[in-house]
């Protein structure tokens, strides 16, 4: 059983690695489209709430992995690192539906004074 347990851990690090290579080289390439990734689909400007929530997941993200690599074993996340998840989607959330809101106002009175 010992055996089997250790072939599946190699094998689980083996096949994220390559996801990760195959991300890392499709990103290097031009390959994955990340034009825009920053940018607000509505208003189509820089979009702060997207950089922080790309910032936050990405931190937590390393240090999950360090965790992983460091114990071998799957730990459980704090409850900080949580808190701190859900209040950047929570503000990344607020700030799209405040834009989506103030946009349909707009067209909304825009079409009343027509």
């Amino acid at each position: 059983m010992s055996t089997l347990l250790t072939f599946l851990r190699y094998e689980m690090f083996f096949v994220l690695g390559a996801f990760a290579l195959i991300v890392a080289y499709r990103l290097l390439t031009r390959r994955s489209n990340t034009r825009g990734l920053l940018r607000d689909k509505v208003t189509g400007e820089f979009s702060p709430g997207r950089l922080q929530m790309l910032l936050v997941t990405g931190a937590i993200a390393l240090y999950f992995l360090g965790e992983v690599l460091q114990t071998h074993e799957m730990p459980k996340l704090r409850q900080e690192f949580l808190l701190a998840l859900a209040g950047s989607h929570g503000f990344y959330l607020a700030g799209k539906a405040y834009s989506v809101l103030v946009n349909k106002l707009a067209k909304i009175t825009g079409r009343i004074n027509q």
